[in-house]
């Protein structure tokens, strides 16, 4: 008899078997479902604007019909002013990449493979600059090196001599976006650094090189994808500012793209098809810059990462490390203290270094309707933004590292489009695209926060993607053997184990909303404007005072509510221990 139950189990299936069936093919139907839906926002947030953008350039409207036409192009093509903006944007687009990459790549090398004192928190210093918008420290320099009103430049000018600093030139532009965008090639060449096999240096010494030939034949050598990396990252976003260049550039008529794109869209009625063409001239740059990054890496190995533990080699540099220390405290000055001690000062100044004090510039802060105004604007904008950008970012993460659907990674390239598309010509595109649908978004502050997620969204994934990898699988699963259904699962486990790189996220992609200049130009309307673009409009009217205030605001904005989020965490993992 039991031989025969044997029999019979063995012989057929389980009873539950057709029951699992139906719930795999649920769960699959389910997924794919989730997959598709994805793929449809993504294309909406992220590829038709660069779709849209290069169809403008080419298309014009007549009698309410799509026609082809190479009329911007000719125009484009044809006029030296447009030739001489392109010169201007690469030239100082590659001087500020080889300035940030000289500051990264010395500040990673000192702070990781030298005992310089208190390292860890000069390292943490040094990313600051990330946190301080471009347009306000462009207007900080302006306050130190401008002709006449420059801190630099007033004793000069009270003793009849030349003025020794004119940041209105190349050299200005190139040191103020330099300077502020060196801390992203740092922190990439910092992790290869950490990542980086110290025999390969060892073994170079033992075979007579010195320290600096060390690093100069085998440590730069071996980072160099990183530090192409940074390099790469640094012209991209380079090419996009409009801030900087427009602040420090139009003075002297010295344009850039991002330049004549604004000057195009003052024009009544703005030539779109020229602002298309010029927008793609900043896709072709970026295209450019990282095909030649892929052909410089091509058929070479960096490969020194092996199964071998290690621990990064430290250089012991004497007395000198207190010397070394000191530049780096300089650079913080000249990045980070120097300009919001500058920016304080010219806040409470009646107008620019007059010498007397008010408090009247602090007080137009919250009496301002204007301020008050756009202060909603802001904050509505970037905290729905930077929200919506992070659980996109989420599900995106997880469609594609938790399921095995054919066609996830689809995901991943489309999310990653924008990224080496500058802001500027990715917001065109918004405008365009939402300008043929027949939804009204153009005018609200819908379209700029539809434009700021498909711009940022891909920094959400990169950092929440990095945290999920590490959370093996089975944790989930086991959740699910005991009873847990996928929305309880994804609550009790899987949140609160990425939930730091949920709040990094957040943070990141709100540090850049909440001052975010370039991608809100095109798509701004009076009643939609932010503290961005009311800095910008008051420093066109030569209200250096009230930017100060502005400037202040907006940095008191990004770093209180940084603050708070991690106070927050600190206090949520000592609850947890």
């Amino acid at each position: 008899m039991m031989a025969t139950n044997a029999t019979v189990q063995t012989g057929s299936p389980p009873r539950s078997a057709p029951l699992l069936f139906e719930r795999l093919r649920s769960r699959s139907a389910q997924q794919a479902g989730w997959l598709t839906i994805a793929c449809i926002v993504l294309a909406i947030f992220s590829l038709m604007p660069l779709v849209a953008l290069i169809l403008r350039g080419f298309v014009e409207t007549e009698g309410g019909k799509l026609v082809l036409t190479f009329d911007a192009i000719r125009t484009v093509m044809g006029q030296s002013g447009y030739w001489l903006a392109a010169w201007n944007t690469v030239v100082i687009s590659i001087g500020s990449m080889v300035l940030a990459a000289v500051i990264g790549v010395v500040l990673a090398w000192c702070l990781v493979r030298t005992n310089v004192p208190f390292a860890r928190t000069l390292e943490q210093l040094a990313t600051m600059p990330i946190f301080i918008p471009p347009f306000v420290g462009a207007f900080a320099w302006v306050l130190i090196g401008a002709p006449r009103i420059g801190l630099f430049n007033l004793p000069a000018t009270g003793l009849g001599l030349a003025e020794p600093l004119d940041i209105y030139t190349y050299t200005g532009i190139i040191w103020t976006t330099g300077i502020y965008i060196a801390p992203y090639v740092m922190m990439i060449v910092a992790a290869a650094l950490r990542n980086m096999d110290p025999s390969l240096e060892e073994a170079a010494q033992v075979s007579g090189l010195s320290r600096v030939r060390t690093m100069l034949q085998i440590t730069l050598p071996v980072v160099a994808p990183s530090i192409l990396s940074g390099a790469v990252l640094a012209f991209v976003i380079s090419i996009g500012l409009f801030g900087t260049p427009v602040l420090l550039g139009m003075t002297k008529e010295i344009y850039l793209l991002t330049s004549r794109i604004y000057l195009e869209l003052q024009q009544f009625p703005p030539s779109f098809g020229i602002v298309a063409v010029l927008a793609i001239y900043l896709m072709i740059l970026s295209v450019i810059a990282n095909l030649l990054q892929s052909w410089a890496l091509r058929g070479r190995s960096f490969v020194t990462v092996t199964g071998k533990g290690f621990r990064p080699r430290i250089i012991h540099l004497a007395a000198g490390r207190y010397v070394v220390a000191g530049i780096i405290w300089l650079y913080l000055l000249l990045t980070v203290i120097g300009p919001i001690i500058i920016i304080i000062a010219a806040a409470l100044s009646t107008y620019t270094w007059s010498g007397k004090w008010t408090w009247a510039n602090i007080t137009f802060l919250w009496q301002s309707d204007d301020v008050s105004a756009t202060l909603v604007n802001s904050l509505l904008i970037t905290l729905i933004a930077a929200t919506a950008a992070t659980v996109l970012g989420l599900a995106v993460s997880w469609i594609s590292t938790r399921t095995r659907m054919r066609g996830r990674h689809l995901l991943e390239h489309v999310v990653l489009l924008p990224m080496s598309v500058p802001s500027l010509a990715f917001a065109l595109g918004v405008s365009f695209f939402w300008l043929w649908m027949p939804w009204t978004v153009y005018g609200t502050i819908w379209i700029i926060i539809i434009g700021l997620i498909g711009r940022y969204v891909s920094y959400s994934v990169r950092t929440i993607t990095s945290s999920l990898v590490q959370i093996h699988p089975e944790l989930e699963e086991s959740a699910r053997i005991s009873g847990f259904g996928w929305g309880s699962t994804m609550l009790r486990v899987t949140l609160p184990l990425v939930f730091p790189a949920i709040i990094s996220s957040w943070v990141m992609v709100y540090s850049i909303f909440i001052s975010e200049l370039s991608m809100v130009l095109p798509l701004y309307t009076a009643s939609t404007r932010t503290l961005s673009i009311l800095s910008f409009d008051t420093w066109a009217v030569g209200e250096f005072s009230q930017v100060a205030a502005l400037s202040f605001l907006q940095l008191v904005l990004g770093a209180g509510v940084m603050w708070v989020v991690t106070l927050m965490t600190k206090q949520r993992q000592a609850a947890a221990i």
